[in-house]
């Protein structure tokens, strides 16, 4: 799991493809089940973030509130997708995702 985004760890920035991540959860629902009931989820802290991103879309204030905000409801969507059996596609899961984010306008 943890290669899944090696890249982006390596160089410190955000793809926001979470298409991967879908396509990963949906071959391994067991792993993530059992993840999700063993409660790890809530012991993964993001110990990086895209700073470019965290200043265009925050002005860099709050994060923590941010990643958290992000962190929990990305995990409440996922704990609902493997409830129901991963019935929609990745794609689908991506879309909702991204739905979520529509009309994000920046402060400056």
């Amino acid at each position: 799991m943890s290669r899944l985004y090696e890249t982006e760890r390596t160089c410190k920035f955000n793809s926001n493809d979470y298409l991967r991540l879908f396509r990963h959860i949906k071959d391994n629902q067991l792993l993530y089940r059992t993840y999700f009931k063993l409660g790890y989820d809530a012991c993964f802290q993001l110990k990086h973030y895209d700073t470019n991103q965290a200043e265009l879309h925050f002005d860099n204030r709050h994060i923590e509130y941010h990643i958290e905000f992000f962190r929990s409801g990305l995990n409440a969507i996922i704990k609902l997708w493997l409830a129901r059996g991963c019935q929609e596609t990745p794609e689908e899961m991506e879309k909702i995702i991204r739905s979520e984010y529509l009309g994000r306008i920046t402060q400056k």
